[in-house]
């Protein structure tokens, strides 16, 4: 199998590796596949000021594999969260070009972000609802 030049130079220079503190509040995780089937992906972003701050991948698999959550990583960073997920599987197949027999690999990298980002969205809900509840405790307590 031959993969595209993109796909070699994500490969051969590894950029937006790494990991981020999951119990952090501005961070999401999101990770799908199974490694039964041999792909893992794993997508982690940080949220500031309502947008993606900074996005990192860890993959098992494949340079397929690796190449889409690079270029995935790459796309998130600087997108607001109130729009939702920037990009589809089909548009990092088409970046790649990746080979028909890969190209679900992009699906896993679009799907570890939606995941990262409704983890985010998770995380700020709960810090809403505990913030509600002491205020509420406060002013219970405070006899008003």
């Amino acid at each position: 199998m031959r993969y595209s030049d993109e796909v070699l130079d994500r490969v051969r220079h590894l950029r937006r590796v790494g990991v981020l503190p999951p119990d952090a509040t501005d961070v999401g995780t999101g990770e799908t596949g199974t490694l039964d089937t041999g792909t893992v992906v794993r997508i982690q972003v940080r949220v500031t000021g309502g947008r993606v701050a900074e996005a990192v991948f860890k993959v098992f698999g494949c340079s397929a594999a690796i190449a889409s959550a690079s270029l995935v990583t790459e796309r998130l960073e600087g997108a607001a969260v109130e729009t939702g997920l920037p990009l589809m599987a089909s548009e990092i197949v088409s970046a790649l070009d990746l080979p028909d027999e890969r190209a679900h690999v992009a699906g896993l990298a679009v799907e570890a972000a939606r995941r990262a980002m409704d983890d985010w969205r998770t995380k700020q809900e709960q810090i809403t609802k505990n913030e509600e509840r002491r205020r509420v405790g406060r002013n219970f307590s405070s006899g008003a």
